[in-house]
């Protein structure tokens, strides 16, 4: 029975190998590898999902900030596309360097690993207003 199985198996690897794996359905559809999208519209839906999230909404950010690590990134890279998206526009660069100057801070006071509370709400606070801004600049963007 074992050996039925393999010698059906070895058939269809041969029939495979010999036909190739490319019929009309699939001939000429491999495309560069995906990218990100790196449009100020993917960077506007990314920013209201991280806008959800308690990191930016609760008002007990003592409490919180130790579980913002993955968050501040997360914003990180909203503020890096948007600024990519448009890089001319200081309505968007402008918080997106606050976000970063946020996020920078977050990390130097160790808060993803329970820094310092008085630090760490800080810099949750500082990204916080920069991403509200930065919501205002993405809004109000060409």
């Amino acid at each position: 029975m074992i050996a039925a199985a393999r010698v059906v198996l070895g058939l269809l690897l041969a029939v495979l190998a010999v036909t190739g794996c490319s019929s009309e359905y699939t001939e000429g559809t491999s495309g560069p590898a995906a990218r990100p999208d790196q449009s100020l519209e993917a960077a506007r839906t990314k920013l209201e999902l991280v806008q959800q999230d308690a990191c930016y909404t609760s008002r007990d950010v003592a409490g919180l900030y130790p579980r913002c690590g993955r968050w501040e990134e997360e914003v990180l890279n909203v503020a890096n596309a948007a600024s990519v998206a448009r890089p001319d526009q200081r309505e968007i660069t402008d918080p997106a360097a606050a976000v970063v100057a946020g996020h920078d801070h977050f990390l130097r006071a160790g808060c993803a690993t329970g820094g310092a509370a008085d630090q760490c709400v800080a810099a949750i606070t500082e990204t916080r207003d920069a991403v509200t801004s930065l919501g205002r600049g993405i809004t109000t963007a060409r």
